[in-house]
């Protein structure tokens, strides 16, 4: 199945999680995350594989999104050492060198290419944005401000 998306940055973070390998042959996604249970490999296999059907059913944000979301969420670690120790994993996967250094630039890009994409789906528009503020009050801070200053 040849799949092209003309969304860059999707193009860009399926390129980048195939990096990390077929998952039928790569020790990285049975190792990867392994106190999960395979939560984190079978989220991410249902998020690509629907983004196959998203082109079919109109879906194509949400899927991308959701997708997004998800690869935000599990490349996440919560301490510097956590952060160094997938980088390290992630890293032996693709070289024999600095495994740490190249995990740290492709656990970067990932992330920043997974942001741009969870924000370039999002259901969010900048016409409803600009209604829905220019409707809101003013806080009541602001209405004594202009108070003193017509004063």
């Amino acid at each position: 199945m040849t799949m092209r998306h003309d969304c860059s940055d999707l193009d860009q973070l399926l390129r980048l999680i195939g990096m990390l390998g077929n998952p039928a042959e790569k020790d990285f996604w049975k190792s990867w995350r392994t106190k999960d249970d395979g939560y984190g490999y079978d989220k991410i296999k249902a998020c690509i594989t629907s983004l196959a059907r998203a082109d079919q059913d109109n879906m194509h944000d949400y899927r991308a999104h959701d997708f997004a979301d998800y690869v935000l969420m599990l490349f996440t670690t919560e301490t510097p050492e956590a952060d160094a120790e997938l980088a390290d994993t992630v890293g032996r996967q693709m070289t024999s060198g600095d495994s740490r250094t190249v995990g740290a630039r492709f656990l970067e890009d990932l992330r920043a290419t997974a942001w741009r994409v969870w924000r370039d789906h999002h259901h969010a528009e900048a016409a409803t944005t600009v209604k829905e503020w220019t409707a809101a009050p003013f806080s009541s801070e602001t209405d004594k401000w202009r108070a003193l200053k017509a004063g």
